[in-house]
């Protein structure tokens, strides 16, 4: 995170570099403003190649807006984070976040684990990209058991044994 936050300061600097000195620039300003760029490039793919196999803090998506999300896997490191790989409605792969560590929140996640493991349902998270302004409300829990289908059943009219005829 440290690397990428000076990748973007870099490229700042250099931004302005280039917008100010290159126009009017000599020679060698400008070949330095070019191998800065070529250093910049190297170290912003390197950094996103890292960020990329790295939970992202569930306070930093913009994009995904979801009221609930499948947790298909969750750890935690205590005094650390909670660490969920969530699946989200019309989302065709999952994706890793990291939540800060709340006693609560892991608490909620191990007993709706073991919930939704006895039950044989799944795990759910709870309008995952908001604060948690309402603490009455469970943001892991396990989904409740769908119920059976209604059985169809259908008017026989009863048999009645014919006593009356002879026997064949």
């Amino acid at each position: 995170m440290i690397i990428s936050a000076a990748a973007f300061a870099f490229a700042l600097l250099l931004g302005t570099f280039i917008f100010l000195v290159l126009p009017r620039g000599r020679l060698w300003q400008r070949a330095t403003s070019a191998t800065l760029f070529l250093v910049l490039i190297a170290v912003v793919y390197g950094t996103s190649i890292e960020l990329l196999s790295r939970p992202k803090p569930l306070r930093l998506e913009l994009w995904q807006q979801a009221d609930k999300a499948k947790v298909i896997a969750a750890t935690m490191r205590e005094g650390e984070a909670i660490y969920v790989w969530l699946q989200f409605p019309g989302a065709v792969e999952p994706r890793a976040y990291a939540l800060p560590w709340d006693v609560k929140k892991a608490q909620q996640l191990q007993n709706a684990i073991q919930e939704g493991q006895s039950k044989g349902t799944d795990v759910n998270m709870s309008k995952p990209f908001e604060a948690d302004l309402d603490e009455r409300e469970p943001k892991f829990y396990a989904t409740p058991q769908q119920a059976l289908p209604e059985k169809a059943y259908v008017q026989v009219s009863p048999v009645v044994a014919d006593r009356t005829g002879s026997p064949d």
